[in-house]
Parts: C-alpha cells; sequence; structure tokens
C-alpha cells in the first residue's frame, strides 16, 4: 500500500448530521429517492472530430463533426474560446449570445465550412440565422428550434452554450457545427447527449446550474461530492479513531448501518486506514465494507465541478 493516498485537499467526512442515510436533517425513504433518481436524465460524453479542409477560396477552414449514430435526443455544446480568438471579437461575441442576438452558430447536415454547397442546414441558435428549408435554393429565416445561452463553469472560466433536441435522424445521425470564425484551434468544445429526452428548455434555464447536468450526481440515495473516492457502510459498532503522536483514541463509535463518504485513506505504522475528516477507520473487511463509485458516475462529477 502507499504511504499516503488523499484524493484532492479534502480529507473531511460526514459529521453526524451528514451521514448519508441522512439528508436536509431527515430520514431519506430509499426507494422514493431511488426511483426519482432513475426519473433523472443524465447526459453522456459525445467524442468530437476536427475535420479540416480548404474551402472555394483557398482559405483554411475547419469544424467539429458530430456522429449519433441511430440516437436521438438533446444534444448540448459547451464552447470555450482559446487566446487565439481576438479578444474584442471574443467579447462581443459573448455579449451577443447573452443578448440572443445572431451570432452565427447552426447545425449542419454537412461539412459546411469546406463545402458550403453542400449544405442544407437543420437549426440555427440564435433568433436570425438562415435554416434551409427542404428544397430551398435560397435560406429562409426563422426562429431557431434550438438554443443558446452563456455560462460561467465552477472554475470561473465563461462559455457559450449550444443545444438543440434532434427528434428524428438526419444524413445518418452525422452533424455539423458551423461556428464563428472556422480557423482551427480557436474554439475548445465538449458535448453532452441526453438520449431519448428532451431537455432543451431545461439545460437552457439551468445554464447557470448544474449544466449540462439536470440534477446532482446520486449514488444511492446520497450525492456523489467532488473529490469523492468511495463510501464506507458500517458492518459493526466501530470505533472512530483520532491520531495524537501516532497512537489512537476513540472519539466517538460508528453505529452499524451507518454510511460515510470516503476522500481519501492512509497508512499509519504499517496499517491502513481510511481517512474520515481528520479521524480515522481500520480497513478491516469484517468491521466495513468499502465501495468505489461506478466510473461513469464520477464521470458526471467532473463534468459538474469541472468542466
Amino acid at each position: 500500500m502507499r504511504k499516503i493516498v488523499i484524493a484532492g485537499a479534502v480529507t473531511a467526512a460526514l459529521s453526524l448530521g451528514a451521514v448519508m442515510p441522512f439528508e436536509s436533517s431527515g430520514l431519506v425513504n430509499p426507494n422514493k429517492v431511488e426511483a426519482s433518481v432513475l426519473a433523472t436524465p443524465l447526459p453522456v460524453d459525445l467524442p468530437l472530430e476536427y475535420v479540416s479542409g480548404v474551402d472555394e477560396y483557398g482559405l483554411n477552414k475547419s469544424q467539429y463533426k458530430i456522429n449519433l449514430g441511430n440516437r436521438t435526443g438533446t444534444l448540448i455544446l459547451k464552447l470555450y474560446m482559446t487566446e487565439k480568438y481576438p479578444k474584442n471579437f471574443a467579447d462581443t461575441l459573448y455579449a451577443d449570445v447573452k443578448r440572443n442576438r445572431a451570432s452565427g452558430f447552426t447545425l449542419m447536415d454537412s461539412d459546411s465550412a469546406i463545402n458550403p454547397e453542400n449544405a442544407k442546414g437543420l437549426a440555427a441558435f440564435d433568433r436570425y440565422s438562415p435554416i434551409y428549408g427542404d428544397g430551398s435554393v435560397l435560406p429562409t429565416f426563422k426562429y431557431t428550434s434550438g438554443f443558446q445561452n452563456v455560462g460561467v463553469n465552477k472554475k470561473g472560466e465563461r462559455f457559450i452554450a449550444l443545444g438543440v433536441y434532434l427528434n428524428k435522424k438526419v444524413n445518418n445521425g452525422v452533424y455539423y457545427l458551423d461556428t464563428p470564425n472556422m480557423a482551427t484551434g480557436h474554439w475548445k468544445a465538449k458535448a453532452y447527449f441526453y438520449e431519448n429526452v428532451d431537455a432543451e428548455k431545461r439545460v437552457f434555464n439551468e445554464v447557470n446550474r448544474y449544466f449540462p447536468l439536470l440534477d446532482k450526481v446520486r449514488w444511492g440515495v446520497a450525492e456523489l461530492k467532488h473529490n469523492q473516492i468511495g463510501r464506507l457502510t458500517m458492518l459493526k459498532d466501530t470505533p472512530l479513531l483520532k491520531e495524537i503522536a501516532g497512537k489512537f483514541n476513540t472519539a466517538r463509535t460508528l453505529k452499524k448501518g451507518e454510511q460515510y463518504r470516503i476522500y481519501g485513506y492512509k497508512e499509519i505504522n504499517g496499517k491502513g486506514y481510511y481517512a474520515v475528516g481528520g479521524h480515522f477507520v481500520e480497513m478491516n473487511t469484517n468491521l466495513a465494507k468499502y465501495e468505489t463509485p461506478a466510473k461513469n458516475k464520477l464521470r458526471l462529477v467532473k463534468i459538474l465541478h469541472e468542466e
């Protein structure tokens, strides 16, 4: 075992009032909570491909390619402007999106930046962008079926949010994002997808809350916290230990059936202990059951807190 393993700077566990079977100082009904969790849509990551080429004027162009296959649902994109984007133009674009002015974001059915003659278009993300209708030669104008918004993530980074509910497959599920200034490297983009769910309006309204999540990430009946690596379920009444000068004293007793969030563990004098907020619980499978969350849940927590 490694000497010390701490996930993040925090090793605090739950106080008695925050023991996992209790939230908001009340006993949670597991059946009720689990039913609610199952009804809450959660997105999946979408891989993005950067497609580059030369347009009819000999200019280098590139755009993001998105492949949904046979899936329908709500497509969400989170766009960060890189340092290659001119600062003054970036600020103007951000302000335009915030005010719902025309900004030129469009979801296309072809690589429109490189081969504009093939583009018929699908949906624009602002009030005044052109959308080609079936059989049209010239673009028609209408209010978009998608949304655009702006937000700030938990790290203080500004982003432009785009989303649209796709209720049918177009172009074999392959789409392209047309954005202002298609030069390679101007955008850092993340894509997420709510399959078989129309989450467009709700995500738009919650862009600065859990975007692109619609709820907290739950593991069983409790929220999975940032930097949490596991949970401990007491199999027996077990001492919660406090270390003083290499020796342990019992701070109190953890009761059988209680659960605690674990943020790290530590080796002391050759023996392993779970870190419980400045206190410790012996690593002993007869005393407590330790579990780790599924990778997809950890990924959702990372989306929530780091993206």
